[in-house]
């Protein structure tokens, strides 16, 4: 009598133990699928191509209050010269042409893509 309580009770620990096991299977699958949306949600890409005028909108506002900076801080350094100053204001004029070339760039393209399904919906399904 005892032994067969103790192998319904083996039998019952490893019916939990495989259930446990589904569930853990379960709950890793489930949090793979959220990093995977977290990240392509995240994705800058992905961010400029759903909110293209904000993000064109933020980048200009942001521009703007850089440049502002830039030019309160060249006034103090005018005052005093340094050559630290000179090519950290190089650098960044440079660093300024490239980002606003990449900006507008992938504006470009999304207006392309833009364009180019408002062709498709305009065509005639017979072509």
């Amino acid at each position: 009598m005892a032994e067969v309580k103790i192998s319904d009770l083996e039998k019952k620990k490893q019916k939990l133990e495989e259930e446990l096991v589904r569930i853990q299977g379960g709950i890793d699958k489930s949090i793979d699928e959220v990093k995977e949306g977290v990240s392509s949600n995240m994705d800058p890409k992905n961010i400029i191509r759903k909110y293209p005028l904000p993000v064109v909108g933020a980048s200009l506002v942001v521009g703007f209050l850089l440049g502002k900076n830039r030019k309160n801080t060249e006034r103090i350094s005018s005052k005093n010269h340094n050559t630290y100053g000179v090519s950290d204001s190089g650098i960044t004029r440079e660093l300024k042409r490239v980002l606003a070339k990449k900006g507008l760039s992938l504006l470009l393209d999304y207006l392309d893509d833009k364009v180019a399904s408002l062709k498709e919906k305009k065509r005639p399904s017979g072509d």
